[in-house]
């Protein structure tokens, strides 16, 4: 029950990934379906940060609010959601960076077991490398610096790279989550 946020954001990142295949090559862009994404994949993620008591209900909600906010004021105020926006993702990825530190520290402070075999441990390490790549990215990306098309490809490598990293350590992650215990009846 704690990493049922995670799984969904697993299975709408791969939803999320076909139908961006999908739309590239049928239509050219998929960028409407993935400033959606971001939108979803942000509220699930700090949905999660709640369930492993990371942050208050209180302060998820304000966060949550909070995003909504930005992607809108991003993707419908100051520019079209069929445009590739990038300040509602730097936004959402800085508060994941935090959250993940925020729950790192914790498990640092009170967790006396193995932390490489904690499957919270994992999923927040992997957080921290892809949204703090992503702000990187994202930063080059909302400037608009006018860099050449082959800086901008080995920019975005660094982003890709530390998706493919990151998926690795979610599926190490996942063998790590411990199994449902089976109900029995006390006699």
């Amino acid at each position: 029950k704690n990493f049922q946020p995670f799984s969904l954001f697993i299975w709408l990142g791969l939803i999320n990934e076909t139908l961006s295949l999908i739309l590239i090559y049928s239509k050219g862009s998929n960028t409407v379906n993935s400033n959606i994404y971001v939108l979803l994949e942000c509220i699930l993620i700090l949905y999660q940060f709640y369930s492993w008591n990371s942050i208050s209900r209180t302060l998820c909600v304000y966060l949550i609010g909070g995003a909504v906010l930005v992607w809108i004021a991003d993707n419908l105020a100051l520019h079209v959601i069929s445009g590739n926006n990038s300040i509602f993702r730097i936004f959402y990825s800085f508060i994941i960076i935090f959250c993940s530190i925020n729950q790192v520290n914790k498990l640092v402070i009170n967790e006396r077991f193995n932390l490489i075999r904690n499957p919270v441990f994992l999923i927040c390490i992997a957080f921290l490398l892809y949204y703090a790549c992503k702000t990187f990215v994202e930063v080059f990306n909302a400037f608009n610096l006018g860099l050449s098309h082959s800086c901008n490809r080995n920019i975005f490598t660094i982003l890709y790279l530390a998706d493919f990293i990151s998926n690795i350590i979610y599926a190490i992650a996942i063998v790590c989550i411990p199994k449902k215990q089976p109900f029995t009846m006390p006699y």
